[in-house]
């Protein structure tokens, strides 16, 4: 008895580990819009991004959720074409994460100054952290826990309802002051 259970635990190591919680609760076409309303309620915006709103979309490559986010945030995003945020027009790009230093070049060589953080990036999340509070980056996502874990600002899901989610911590790491009125609204995470 006591041979098959260690073989059985010995199996269970070799299968797959369950799926995470990092889809989005809310699709891109509902998540795009609010997304840019928010960045409007950052009274630090137009200071931090200078003259456009770039947006680089970072994605796992090789994660089964991210690719199609990233799609999605694209095919959303393009049909935001003349539109402004603060009178600022809009560009993004697609950055498949690899390594640290290529997604800060990326960063610096395209002018990012907001990060969308796609599902399936949890093992990047410090390094994005860390780069978008040393560059003063507004980082974006549509994964809740992602913003629990250092990124300012999120959308999700709650009672059927869009929910705003904002981390003050990393927002004013991130050099942005968002409007109480905003705050108001949004779950506020300290």
């Amino acid at each position: 008895m006591r041979v098959a259970a260690a073989a059985l635990c010995g199996l269970l190591v070799l299968l797959p580990s369950p799926a995470r919680a990092e889809k989005m609760a809310l699709t891109a076409e509902k998540q795009v819009p609010l997304l840019l309303k928010i960045l409007t309620y950052d009274r630090q915006f137009e200071a931090k991004a200078g003259s456009e709103v770039v947006i680089g979309i970072v994605y796992a490559a090789a994660d089964p959720d991210s690719a199609p986010a990233m799609e999605s945030l694209s095919a959303t995003l393009s049909g935001f074409a003349g539109k402004t945020v603060k009178k600022l027009p809009i560009k993004y790009w697609q950055i498949p994460y690899s390594t640290p230093d290529r997604l800060e070049a990326i960063v610096k060589e395209k002018g990012i100054n907001v990060l969308y953080v796609c599902p399936g990036n949890d093992k990047n999340l410090p390094t994005i952290v860390k780069l978008a509070k040393g560059g003063r980056i507004t980082t974006l996502t549509g994964i809740p826990e992602y913003v629990k874990k250092g990124l300012s600002v999120g959308v999700g899901e709650r009672s059927g309802k869009p929910q705003i989610y904002i981390n003050l911590e990393a927002s004013k790491a991130e050099g942005s002051d968002f409007d109480a009125s905003l705050l108001r609204i949004a779950e506020v995470v300290r």
